[in-house]
């Protein structure tokens, strides 16, 4: 109800109360005249009561009044923040209670010395206080209680079902909320809401709703009421307030009032927004950026559901407005990015990547957003294969235009580092999953680096050092040698790449720094690993251990030095034999590189049977020592991928003496020839063929978050990691199971195929 009863009139009638004059006065000369004429003095005095029982182990005070069957008032007191309406509008989602209409009032910062008789001008409206900033202390005096900003905050809220609200659980949450937000504790409370919004709207969502209505936004400066007024009209989009709210709370933009109309299946948000001092928006670049935002935000939370991680990707997603409104010019530039933006493909693609990598976030996209624009604007070009030879030739054109050693790094990692993005987006948005075309391509894209970088660091040696030469006088060629997976083809998320280097024997350079073969050699494969650029552990991070000797080896070998350590009598370790059955030629001279495969041949496939008792030893060692107690390591505790692995390596050796076609650094290769050579049986290769691709998948999907080759380790059963984790994987609900209750299901089952398989063949005293 509109009060019309003037200030002095208002202020004798309370001051009749029971209430404490201090409050009624800090009341009367700090809320701004709009909250006095909307309400009358049975409301006013209310809410000062409700002020009144703020304090230390109070935060808030709300009263819940019903207005029908469906519909309630819901008042809400409380000390002043900025994210408070996202904070209610989260839980009220969360709950299944839409805010249909809203009034949000906030006292003006307290001044010295005012009374009800030298009120005559309009108060300023502050901002609310931003999250972070210390709150005052706990053990507060009346005083201090007083000076503080509080809210007073009004909502019409509506359920979105016939089962009434538990609003004693649902005003609890919103007071321990604002508990959280008195102790600077918003960030985890914001993540713990989008989780809990998302979640509601998991099970809400209406299957068939795909496609996205157009968003209409107007903003008017012209209302006379010190606020802008926005007009949003398009799709009734779930949790669209809280979403919009915490994005417009992140730039100090304050909502003063809320009104929401449907007409059938389109809605109008009508809110009264101000800046962070409590003005009108009048900007010309700000108001273009409020209608940006706006919109993508509309269009975003449409989409939020698809996520595996909707809270991530709604907090990446604001991140990447604000690189937008930061980096691209306003006018035509910003036009036409923001058309890109809005298309619903592209909005579906940054959903799913934001809410799936945090590394891919962090170390691609949030520092360096030129390389996500372009592929946003056109996100079909994500979906291209890329051959060897298409690579080889974009590489090559761009590294033509520079000279310097330094230039041509620089554009080198540039290109590795767009490249593996696209592919990394490819693997995150493609439905049906191919692990081995996304090997294949990531371990091609390998391939093409390394050669680039070798040619690149051996132009600058030779400046140097000259030509490396034989004794006889021709030229010494050099050999790049992949193992583990990038020898496989079997790259993925975070793998590091085995490399051996290989020369083709004694001799020195030409000069003008005349030096041996064997160190020119060396200062090469150092230059080659410091070249190429690795973001994190394991992303395109080179290894050299299993190198001839290990770590106390040269970085390159000799052919002949390789010869010598790679054969029965030479010092050569059990494990190496398997390790060196991943080797293969990737770059370099090819007919070393021919070479150096036929005295690896020599070497694995000889007759002599595999060591059982130092591999089964081995193998206990990896799980003791890789794997920490009560933890499952999907690589090396028993039946993790490694199993597997190893199974086809001993059946290799076994039979590929007399069998030359069963040889072959590809896992799933090895296994598809085995079983057409007779050596494995239909059901052995689809039970571990199966097991493989399931694990493999499972390791991307754990490493993908963060980027580390480390992270193999399963999450708890019953934490939302592993539910997240489900989801990256495309487990949804169905079989009256849970995503996680299905995933751990197939971990189980696989897991136990691989143990099974390597214990019944060849180890089985390990698992006795």
């Amino acid at each position: 109800m509109t009060n019309t009863i003037p200030y002095t009139e208002l202020s004798e009638q309370l001051k009749g109360s029971d209430l404490p004059d201090m409050l009624i006065r800090d009341h009367l000369d700090r809320m701004e005249p709009a909250y006095f004429e909307r309400y009358e003095p049975g409301v006013v005095r209310r809410h000062i009561e409700m002020i009144s029982r703020l304090g230390p182990d109070s935060a808030a005070e709300i009263d819940v009044e019903p207005l029908d069957g469906s519909t309630w008032r819901l008042t809400v007191v409380a000390f002043d923040n900025l994210s408070v309406i996202s904070i209610l509008s989260g839980l009220l989602a969360s709950n299944g209670l839409s805010i249909r209409r809203g009034d949000v009032f906030t006292y003006a910062d307290a001044s010295p010395a005012v009374d009800g008789r030298k009120r005559s001008l309009r108060p300023r409206r502050r901002r609310r206080v931003r999250p972070g900033i210390p709150a005052a202390p706990l053990d507060i005096t009346s005083a201090t209680l007083r000076t503080q900003r509080k809210i007073v905050d009004v909502f019409r809220v509506r359920a979105s079902s016939e089962a009434p609200p538990d609003w004693p659980v649902i005003t609890g949450e919103i007071k321990d909320a604002m508990h959280s937000l008195r102790m600077n504790s918003a960030g985890a409370l914001q993540r713990g809401i989008n989780e809990r919004v998302v979640d509601y709207l998991r099970h809400e969502e209406d299957a068939e709703r795909s496609s996205m209505f157009p968003v209409r936004v107007a903003i008017d400066n012209d209302t006379g009421t010190g606020a802008s007024r926005l007009d949003i009209t398009g799709q009734d989009t779930p949790a669209f307030l809280y979403a919009l709210s915490t994005a417009l709370a992140l730039r100090d933009i304050n909502i003063r009032r809320i009104d929401i109309a449907a007409a059938g299946v389109e809605v109008q948000d009508t809110l009264e927004v101000t800046d962070r001092r409590g003005g009108k928006i009048t900007d010309p670049r700000k108001l273009h950026e409020l209608r940006f935002v706006i919109t993508l935000i509309k269009q975003f939370t449409h989409l939020l559901t698809r996520a595996p991680n909707p809270a991530q990707a709604l907090e990446h997603f604001n991140q990447l407005i604000d690189q937008v409104l930061a980096n691209v010019p306003p006018g035509r530039a910003m036009e036409e990015m923001f058309d890109q933006l809005e298309k619903q493909e592209v909005i579906s693609a940054m959903a799913t990547l934001f809410g799936t990598s945090d590394f891919l976030w962090k170390d691609f996209l949030r520092m360096q957003y030129k390389n996500l624009f372009p592929v946003l604007q056109d996100i079909k070009v994500v979906g291209i294969v890329r051959s060897r030879e298409q690579m080889e030739g974009e590489l090559a054109a761009r590294l033509s235009k520079v000279g310097s050693y330094a230039r041509r790094k620089e554009l080198l990692n540039r290109y590795k580092d767009k490249e593996m993005l696209r592919i990394s987006m490819r693997q995150i948005l493609e439905k049906k999953q191919d692990i081995q075309a996304f090997s294949r391509e990531l371990t091609t894209l390998a391939e093409v680096v390394l050669e680039s970088a070798y040619d690149i660091c051996d132009q600058e040696q030779r400046r140097q050092y000259g030509e490396p030469a034989l004794p006889s006088g021709e030229p010494c060629v050099f050999s790049i040698c992949a193992l583990g997976k990038c020898g496989g083809r079997e790259l993925g998320w975070a793998s590091d790449i085995e490399l051996m280097f290989v020369y083709a024997g004694q001799g020195s350079t030409s000069g003008p720094h005349v030096v041996l073969n064997s160190e020119y050699y060396e200062r090469l494969v150092r230059m080659i690993c410091s070249t190429i650029e690795s973001r994190r552990e394991g992303l395109f991070e080179i290894d050299l251990r299993l190198r001839p000797y290990g770590e106390k080896g040269a970085l390159a070998s000799s052919l002949e030095k390789f010869n010598a350590y790679f054969n029965e009598k030479g010092g050569a370790l059990p494990y190496e034999r398997h390790a060196l059955i991943k080797l293969r030629a990737i770059g370099g001279d090819p007919v070393l590189g021919g070479n150096v495969e036929a005295a690896r041949d020599a070497f694995v496939y000889h007759e002599a049977p595999v060591d059982g008792r130092s591999w089964a030893h081995l193998r206990e060692r990896q799980n003791d020592e890789l794997v920490e107690t009560g933890a499952i390591n999907v690589k090396y505790s028993y039946g993790g991928l490694i199993d597997i692995e190893y199974f086809v390596q001993d059946m290799q050796i076994l039979y590929g003496a007399e069998n030359p076609s069963v040889r072959g650094p590809n896992t799933l290769e090895a296994m598809e020839t085995l079983n057409r050579t007779g050596f494995l049986s239909d059901e052995e290769r689809g039970m571990l063929d199966r097991a493989y691709r399931f694990l493999v998948r499972l390791i991307n999907a754990l490493r993908m978050v963060r980027g580390n080759a480390r992270d193999l380790v399963l999450p708890d059963w019953s934490s939302q990691e592993f539910l997240f984790l489900a989801r990256r994987l495309g487990y949804e609900e169905g079989d009256g199971a849970g995503p996680d209750a299905q995933l751990r299901r197939d971990i189980e089952r696989n897991m136990e195929w691989a143990a099974r398989a390597l214990r019944t063949r060849f180890v089985h005293k390990l698992f006795d």
